[in-house]
């Protein structure tokens, strides 16, 4: 089973495209989209009932306020995990062929769905998680400013330099695949709220926590088209970097727990 969770705040003029694109890629492959409603206060719900209506695959949960992309996370994961112990085969093994598996992605139409059995493959493959990554051999980046760019790069150094994680250049992207069972093991080391970062970096926390219970990360190429944002950005980039130094911080004196909070 294919799980996509898609965090979302005022994303009304994006997720049409994206949900319509998703279906048509993922047709063929049993799947549910978690769409989480961050607290938005444009049509954002009513374009998620719309399409829930129209796709029974398409599932809302809301936040009657908004809470940040990393609760937002943490709501999408354990719906994902509650909703598949009630099936009637939950979580199939680590070796299982067509491993169960969730892809976590922007809501806002940037990252292009056609990467979504790619992400697939490589779990099939053998790896625990998957990264869709600008910064390998045929990633690319359209539409960004020279400073978002300069973060983007900049966040990835700063954290192979801590941090290193084998086979991973692209720290901050959100568009991901995880094994379930990676997931589970990590609500089980850290409790439901595996991310507690309140701003941007709370992707590169989620990263940094579940690459040591993995035993193979990845990556495959990831063109970036930033140009068809249809929304204001949310991401505030001065709280976000202090955010990378506050988890370099954190992991360095060996200080994860569910109690630490990343404050914007």
């Amino acid at each position: 089973m294919l799980y996509i969770v898609l965090p979302a705040y005022n994303e009304a003029g994006s997720l049409p495209a994206l949900l319509e694109n998703i279906e048509g890629i993922c047709s063929r492959i049993p799947h549910l989209i978690a769409v989480v409603n961050d607290g938005s206060t444009d049509a954002t719900s009513e374009v998620i009932q719309r399409y829930a209506e129209l796709y029974p695959s398409v599932h809302q949960v809301n936040h009657p306020e908004n809470q940040g992309l990393g609760a937002a996370l943490n709501s999408g994961f354990q719906y994902v995990l509650n909703y598949n112990s009630l099936l009637p085969h939950p979580l199939t093994d680590h070796q299982d062929e067509s491993p169960d598996m969730i892809i976590t992605m922007d809501a806002d139409n940037t990252q292009p769905a056609d990467r979504i059995p790619l992400l697939c493959e490589a779990i099939r493959s053998g790896a625990d998680l998957a990264i869709a990554s600008r910064f390998v051999k045929g990633g690319e980046q359209h539409g960004l400013s020279m400073l978002r760019r300069l973060l983007s790069w900049g966040a990835g150094k700063v954290m192979n330099f801590f941090v290193p994680i084998r086979g991973v250049r692209d720290y901050s992207c959100g568009y991901r695949a995880y094994r379930l069972s990676l997931l589970l093991e990590g609500t089980r080391h850290y409790g439901p709220n595996i991310i507690q970062s309140r701003n941007f970096s709370g992707m590169v926390e989620l990263l940094l926590k579940m690459a040591p219970l993995a035993d193979c990360v990845t990556e495959i190429p990831l063109k970036l088209h930033y140009e068809l944002k249809k929304s204001a950005s949310k991401m505030k980039i001065w709280a976000t970097i202090w955010g990378y130094a506050q988890l370099i911080y954190q992991i360095k004196r060996q200080r994860w727990s569910p109690v630490e909070w990343v404050e914007e």
